[in-house]
């Protein structure tokens, strides 16, 4: 791995990322291991925004109807294994990463049938043959205590690559590695405005102070819409989901499956200790308060999953995740500068595709071929066109 560069003044970097969420601390992480110099950025404290939350749940697409989009995804899956090797040996950390697979009970028939086309179309797809990974329909509710087989009447479908991490764990994991290769933090640090001046990018901060960089990463979650509009004026790029979850501690065996069924997520994690979730909320007043969405959930999850019934609450968890107006990440210059990059959007898929996103985004900020084909709809001309 390159060495970073030397100390940095207190106001320039070859690079300033905008925001301390899975997404800018993977891009600083890689940054540094190029060579640059890195400031990250933050208005509160990093990993502690949408990036803070509960589930970790990191599921692949469905096989159906393939495209580059669930391509991009599945090999970002596929690779999350040796990210998190490498991370847990460089900071000797745990991020709470486990290939626990994933079971979906069948409610009906139709379900069913639709599953079984799943599975055919993911034994190519998903290159079983070569990665072992695949979709399969079971009969027999095998998993005691942890599925109500009152919610599989027709079996349930299970797939071995969905997994599962801790996301503080693994935000700290990150935040860790980045201080250890020579990259600079900067928390309770808000950004009201971005111009690019002469060679390089400038920042001014609500406290009245400047930042300046050769090159600026805007990955500041939902609030990097507000920021990008203003630098490209139009409006309606994106807006924030606010999501509820909770954990609980089930004290529940090792090695059991991520449950989904309609919406409804039960991951469990190390220790024990098992997550709930998660709502989408278009509408909200308060970004980090939760309500009856979160009870009803709790409700939902001791009917589907008998191990949980009566667990102790832990903490319960409330944030704003940023979707783009047309679904997909973002990420790309803004046309017409090579100073001025995004990377935000991923709204329910950040964790799992951070990794790929950081490596796009350092070759692209090094002038270096993308050596992983990026999907046109993720592309930011796709998001202003």
């Amino acid at each position: 791995m390159p060495s970073a560069k030397p100390a940095l003044s207190s106001c320039h970097a070859d690079c300033l990322i905008i925001g301390g969420g899975v997404f800018g601390l993977s891009i600083a992480r890689t940054c540094l291991g190029a060579g640059l110099s890195v400031m990250v950025l933050d208005q509160g404290r990093v990993g502690e925004g949408a990036s803070f939350g509960l589930l970790g749940a990191l599921m692949p697409h469905m096989p159906a109807r393939w495209n580059v989009k669930k391509e991009f995804q599945f090999k970002a899956l596929y690779e999350l294994s040796k990210v998190k090797v490498l991370l847990e040996e460089e900071t000797g950390h745990s991020i709470g990463y486990e290939r626990c697979g994933r079971i979906v009970p069948l409610s009906n028939s139709n379900l069913k049938g639709h599953s079984q086309i799943r599975s055919d179309e993911a034994e190519a797809v998903w290159h079983k043959q070569e990665t072992g990974y695949f979709y399969a329909l079971r009969n027999e509710v095998d998993y005691q205590g942890w599925l109500n087989p009152d919610h599989a009447p027709e079996g349930y479908a299970f797939d071995n690559l969905s997994a599962r991490a801790n996301p503080r764990l693994y935000c700290a994991a990150l935040k860790e590695s980045i201080l250890k290769r020579g990259g600079h933090i900067r928390e309770q640090c808000q950004v009201i405005k971005i111009e690019e001046q002469g060679a390089g990018v400038r920042v001014v901060l609500a406290d009245g102070g400047c930042l300046s960089a050769d090159k600026l990463v805007l990955c500041a979650g939902y609030q990097s819409f507000a920021l990008l509009e203003a630098l490209v004026g139009q409006s309606g790029l994106g807006q924030g989901v606010k999501g509820q979850s909770l954990l609980v501690k089930a004290n529940q065996a090792p090695g059991l499956p991520i449950l989904y069924d309609r919406g409804l997520y039960v991951v469990p994690h190390d220790g024990g200790y098992c997550a709930i979730g998660s709502s989408s909320e278009n509408d909200w007043q308060d970004p980090s308060s939760t309500d009856h969405l979160c009870d009803e959930m709790w409700l939902k999850a001791q009917d589907l999953c008998p191990a949980v019934r009566g667990a102790e609450i832990i903490t319960r968890w409330a944030g704003v995740r940023p979707k783009a107006s047309k679904r997909d990440p973002m990420i790309g210059f803004i046309p017409g500068s090579d100073r001025l990059f995004v990377a935000t959007g991923g709204f329910k898929i950040s964790y799992g595709i951070a990794h790929h996103i950081a490596q796009i985004s350092m070759e692209r900020l090094c002038g270096i071929a993308d050596s992983l084909a990026v999907p046109p709809t993720f592309e930011i001309s796709h998001h202003l066109s």
